[in-house]
């Protein structure tokens, strides 16, 4: 059964409509509805609750030089304040995990792996960590909060932070309830979906206190899951495991950008004999969002792929959806493709290819 995640209080006394993912209960939306929720995102800053993700410290002697023959990207060369999303591969060059990866010392990093990652590639990443480092799990002591929205910085500071950190960067901050009293917390700047944007860290003993210090600032409103992936859709970002999982090489799941050919990683070997065959597009459709796997074919009836997620966008103001395509067929942008949305035949229109 679901359990509450460390913000349940506040969820319950905003009257969230909550539903289970993964082992938590979660905020779908609340009493406003996710498309206001989306559109506040947009024009303000909005709390997300991002129970579900799982938080490591990787820690011991030679950490960057050992991790950074594991992963996709370079390690080595971040700098202790430093932040940066990686990949870990399986060896035969598939997907495995992707991360945010904080240096919070010389040879002490912290990992925050995306909710909905599968439990069988939580337990690959600590074996391959674990073989040379100390690898501890931190995602029951702390909890994890994301603040989006272009005036989520001017949010921050009001609360109190002293400062913002830069892009690729993380603080040790403060910020203050209503009665005056210093919360500190891990604040990461990470932007996405096009948006300013900040993960903010916590010890789970605080994580009410905290909520309800950035929520008494005026223009911070809460906003749940259902939001958060109509953001993504409407942004073209890949996620797990709607697109990133292990049956995908990076290249055909919008990650083509973390592989550089010319040093080691995992998996690396085995990458360089894969067939890719597929790839990722945004699609603009006329109508509702088709479902997940379902087929999108060309005008003539070709099957071209799959549909892997799904939304209506409101700031787009249309329903838009990812594709998994044969990487074979002619469909750049501008082409046009055939869904089944609410099981009837849709037009759709590509709109660009996929890139995290």
């Amino acid at each position: 059964m679901a359990q509450g995640t460390f913000f349940a209080e506040i969820h319950q006394e905003l009257n969230a409509k909550m539903a289970p993912a993964g082992k938590w209960q979660l905020p779908l939306f609340y009493p406003g509805g996710s498309v206001a929720e989306h559109r506040h995102t947009r024009s303000g800053a909005s709390i997300f609750d991002m129970t579900g993700c799982r938080i490591f410290q990787i820690a011991g002697k030679n950490a960057p030089v050992i991790l950074d023959k594991l992963f996709t990207l370079p390690t080595a060369a971040l700098p202790a304040g430093g932040v940066m999303e990686n990949v870990l591969l399986h060896e035969n060059g598939t997907f495995a995990v992707i991360f945010t990866l904080c240096r919070m010392q010389a040879e002490d990093f912290m990992l925050i792996t995306p909710r909905g990652t599968a439990e069988k590639e939580i337990a690959y990443l600590l074996e391959k960590t674990g073989k040379e480092l100390q690898t501890r799990e931190l995602s029951e002591a702390m909890a994890v909060l994301t603040l989006a929205g272009k005036n989520s910085g001017g949010i921050l500071l009001e609360a109190g932070a002293a400062a913002l950190p830069e892009a690729g960067m993380w603080q040790m901050q403060t910020i203050s309830d209503d009665e005056d009293e210093k919360l500190r917390c891990i604040v990461i700047r990470h932007d996405r979906f096009g948006e300013c944007g900040f993960d903010i860290c916590c010890s789970a003993a605080l994580a009410l206190e905290v909520y309800g210090a950035l929520y008494r600032i005026n223009g911070a409103e809460p906003a749940g899951m259902t939001a958060w992936e109509s953001l993504r859709i409407e942004s073209g970002t890949p996620d797990v495991p709607s697109e990133l999982h292990g049956e995908a090489y990076p290249q055909e799941c919008g990650l083509a950008r973390f592989i550089d050919f010319t040093r080691e990683f995992t998996g690396k070997a085995g990458l360089q004999k894969a067939d890719i065959s597929r790839k990722l597009a945004v699609v603009k459709l006329d109508r509702h969002p088709a479902l997940p796997g379902s087929p999108v074919s060309l005008p003539g009836g070709c099957v071209a792929g799959t549909v892997s997620s799904g939304a209506f966008c409101p700031v787009a103001g249309a329903a838009q959806v990812i594709c998994t395509l044969d990487i074979d067929c002619p469909v750049p942008v501008g082409a046009q493709l055939e869904c089944i949305a609410a099981g009837k035949s849709v037009t759709g229109t590509v709109i660009g290819e996929v890139q995290r």
